[in-house]
């Protein structure tokens, strides 16, 4: 019975059109692409995964984009290839370049319909040359048969029926090894109903592996002004591992993005390595007042940040 058994599963697995194999077979294998940020890389256990969908989602000017970009800049520091499908037409080489990313080796495509957008993000999935692809955002995207309807037409189901058609069709595409990261606005306070609230209805949801919520939570003020603010990454769902519920803050400075010295030394200071009392930092030998302080020693001492690196990690 064991022998006839098998050899009928052994059957069913040859059947391609079945698209059938075992539980532990390595095309269920996935990596991850990291944030090269201390506090999201432990947040999420690595980073965001290959092969999977991540939803970034949050109100606007939170650096949700910003977030997205960090993944981009660490695919490229490793020789990969990124692309970004911007749906709100708001893409700006001089600011990527910013963000560290090298645009003149980023595919953008700016679609005329969701169609397109699908359709661009399925062509260059399948090709299987590229490690992340960054839709931004769902909330821009319009089906071909409402682009030429009246202003005064605004259905509230269409974008919903949209996506909740489109992304099951879409995912089996990212099985070369693609992550894709779809961005979202939030049009309602943040809280319980937020998901319920987004562009594109709940269908996004079902099918991310990952949900990062992203919102402003504090402002950092410098000689009484406001320079930045501490961006708060929530894992609010996963299907691949991290801290579920959990959140990590980030600094973010508006001259410059996330400040990622001053989340390393966070970091350090989390896990003890560097003393806090007061006002002042201690580091081994190094004493410093104030973050800003701080940082200067470590900017002055690229020695000393690279035993800091070895330190946290």
């Amino acid at each position: 019975m064991k022998d006839t058994a098998e050899k009928a599963i052994g059957e069913l697995l040859k059947d391609k059109n079945l698209n059938l194999t075992m539980g532990d077979s390595n095309v269920f294998d996935y990596g991850r692409i990291a944030f090269g940020i201390p506090a999201l890389d432990t947040l999420t256990g690595g980073g965001i995964p290959k092969k999977r969908m991540t939803l970034i989602y949050g109100p606007t000017n939170v650096g949700k984009s910003y977030l997205s970009s960090q993944i981009v800049a660490q695919v490229q520091k490793q020789g990969g290839r990124a692309a970004w499908i911007d749906t709100e037409l708001s893409w700006d080489s001089d600011w990527m370049n910013k963000c560290g990313i090298d645009a003149s080796k980023v595919v953008v495509g700016q679609p005329s319909s969701g169609e397109q957008a699908m359709d661009s993000i399925k062509a260059l999935a399948t090709s299987g040359e590229f490690d992340v692809i960054v839709l931004d955002s769902i909330a821009g995207l319009v089906p071909a048969q409402n682009m030429d309807e009246d202003f005064s037409f605004s259905p509230m189901a269409w974008k919903a029926r949209f996506v909740n058609s489109s992304l099951p069709r879409l995912l089996p595409s990212l099985h070369n090894g693609t992550a894709l990261i779809c961005i979202n606005q939030v049009r309602a306070s943040m809280g319980p109903t937020a998901l319920a609230n987004m562009p594109g209805g709940k269908a996004q949801t079902y099918f991310a592996h990952f949900l990062l919520e992203v919102r402003r939570n504090g402002w950092i003020e410098e000689s009484g002004e406001k320079v930045g603010f501490d961006m708060q990454v929530r894992l609010r769902k996963t299907k691949v591992g991290g801290q579920n519920w959990k959140a990590a803050a980030v600094p973010f400075r508006v001259d410059g993005g996330i400040d990622i010295l001053e989340s390393y030394l966070r970091e350090a200071i989390e896990q003890g390595f560097i003393k806090k009392a007061g006002a002042w930092y201690t580091y081994d030998d190094v004493k410093a007042q104030g973050m800003n302080g701080l940082k200067q020693h470590f900017i002055d001492s690229p020695e000393l940040e690279k035993r800091l690196l070895d330190d946290i990690s």
